[in-house]
């Protein structure tokens, strides 16, 4: 026998023990996975809320519709105030909480309750109604305007027409007027000149036989200018002083003695194809009892 001692035999690994080793693997390496990865909440199928406002009584109403309304209303109200957030408005009839009423007797409560009522009657018209007015207002006003136009066409159709009427009758005037030769120093033309010599002599013999009485007696003399204008029938039309002699008497005189010497002789055929009426310019010159005319243009300067 040999004298070497025995060796103890290693443990071999069996199969049981390779099975667990094996799972504890498999447990580690879940848990690992299961602790590593995390989980987060996705937005991609999250629907997306809709939007929404709140609905109020506006109080007021604006022609212009604003870009980015705060609230929902039966009518447009642009944003007015002071304030920086907006704001919920309230009626201005209204109030959140009661008002206090203490020291007001039943009586005066009931009265002021009813106050407020009817302030809101007023206050809050049904929207059909106010609708209804605005379009009746606006038709009104338009059916002003169109009366106003209607008016205004008439008023100047009727003033055209006046126009038109003045300048007719300007015209018809103008057409019927009487053709006039005014007779003076300067007339060269032989028939003017014959007929305003026979004027003349007619003239000056009525006016000494006439002479005024008072003006012979006082010896007041002076000239004057007149103008008298004459039809073709040889009637007198009027007389005019263009030049006052400075005693009245005179002038008053000057005036009766063309009375007295009228009608003139008609006028010739040819001085009728000439004119319908003359004027006859002279100066009247009552000097020591006697009466003598001269034309104007003869006056001395003076």
């Amino acid at each position: 026998m040999s004298d070497t001692p025995d060796l103890p035999k290693p443990n071999l690994i069996g199969a049981s023990d390779r099975l667990g080793f094996t799972l504890f693997l498999a447990f580690a390496l879940h848990l690992i996975i299961i602790l590593g990865v995390g989980f987060t909440r996705s937005d991609a199928n999250t629907p997306e809320a809709l939007p929404s406002k709140e609905i109020i009584m506006a109080n007021t109403q604006s022609a212009e519709a604003p870009d980015d309304p705060d609230y929902l209303a039966q009518s447009n109200q642009k944003g007015g105030g002071n304030q920086l957030e907006k704001a919920r408005p309230g009626a201005p009839v209204s109030a959140p909480t009661p008002l206090d009423y203490q020291g007001l007797s039943d009586r005066m409560q009931e009265q002021r309750k009813a106050n407020v009522v009817k302030l809101e009657k007023i206050y809050y018209i049904n929207n059909r109604e106010a609708d209804r007015k605005i379009e009746r207002s606006k038709n009104t006003d338009q059916a002003k305007v169109s009366n106003s136009n209607v008016i205004s066409l008439q008023q100047q159709r009727r003033r055209i027409a006046n126009l038109q009427a003045e300048i007719r009758k300007i015209t018809e005037a103008y057409a019927k007027r009487p053709r006039e030769i005014t007779l003076t120093a300067s007339t060269r033309e032989a028939v003017e000149a014959g007929y305003l010599a026979q004027w003349v002599n007619r003239i000056e013999h009525i006016g000494n036989l006439n002479y005024p009485a008072e003006a012979e007696v006082n010896k007041i003399s002076g000239d004057l200018r007149l103008n008298v204008r004459i039809n073709a029938a040889g009637q007198v039309i009027d007389t005019h002083v263009s030049r006052a002699s400075g005693h009245p008497i005179l002038d008053q005189a000057a005036r009766r003695i063309v009375r007295l010497a009228s009608p003139f002789p008609p006028f010739p055929q040819k001085l009728r194809d000439k004119a319908d009426q003359i004027v006859i310019v002279r100066t009247w010159d009552f000097k020591s009892s006697r009466l003598t005319t001269k034309p104007r243009d003869q006056e001395p300067n003076g």
